[in-house]
């Protein structure tokens, strides 16, 4: 079956920008699935402060995430930026694991659990790594929630997920990346890195129509491999 799939990660900030385009271009298409799969953008654990000190201006940097998206971080996120606020901890590993438990417990409702955790990082300066949080968000039984975090067959799926998602990046490993797959398999890029909605709706229009997809260039405004986001102000 024809669907969406979106590679997308919790503590990509233009990921987090990007929800309002992904939710409108799903919403428009509801006979197309909406399939996710968590990436790999903080490959090693981090703190917002350790975040701070290697990009002083990732204020600056914030301050142009919402002009381009419309999506302005929370005034709780922007706190924890400062000395002595209580560093967030970032590690996307760990956060595969509750993504991938709550596909098991609460399947067909991926784009609003990865875009819940996104809000409660950016927008509300959440510590989304801490069980108490994800057990609080998960919307289901805490006790049901907590075994599936430790199921082994929970984190296997969350571990192959994150290898898939990279293994279907390729060349261009940036955050987020949207496809439409369609029943003969092809994947056609309709956004690298964010992109606003009207250009996603009409690369879209030219795939559903016979087009071609367009040019595979690297974007300004994304986030890579490499855990760095493109935030020079």
């Amino acid at each position: 079956m024809s669907h969406f799939l979106y590679i997308s990660d919790v503590f990509c900030p233009w990921c987090y920008g990007f929800a309002p385009v992904m939710q409108r271009i799903s919403s428009e298409h509801p006979g197309y699935p909406v399939r996710v799969l968590s990436g790999d953008l903080v490959e090693n654990p981090t703190t917002t402060g350790e975040m701070m000190r290697n990009h002083p201006t990732m204020r600056e940097f914030f301050v142009r995430l919402a002009k381009t998206t419309g999506q302005a971080v929370g005034q709780d996120f922007l706190r924890r930026l400062e000395p002595g606020q209580g560093d967030l901890r970032m590690f996307s590993p760990d956060m595969a694991v509750p993504l991938a438990a709550l596909k098991k417990l609460a399947p067909g409702h991926e784009l609003e659990q990865m875009e819940a955790f996104q809000t409660a990082f950016y927008g509300e300066g959440r510590d989304v790594l801490a069980p108490e949080v994800q057990m609080r968000m998960a919307n289901v039984d805490g006790d049901v929630f907590m075994r599936a975090l430790e199921d082994p067959d929970v984190q296997a799926a969350a571990e192959a997920e994150r290898e898939e998602a990279l293994d279907i990046l390729g060349d261009f490993v940036v955050y987020p990346t949207l496809f439409l797959e369609t029943d003969d398999g092809e994947r056609h890029v309709l956004a690298r890195g964010y992109a606003d909605y009207p250009v996603v709706a009409a690369k879209l229009a030219s795939v559903l129509g016979g087009g071609a997809d367009g040019s595979e260039t690297r974007p300004a405004n994304a986030c890579g491999l490499d855990g760095h986001c493109n935030i020079s102000a």
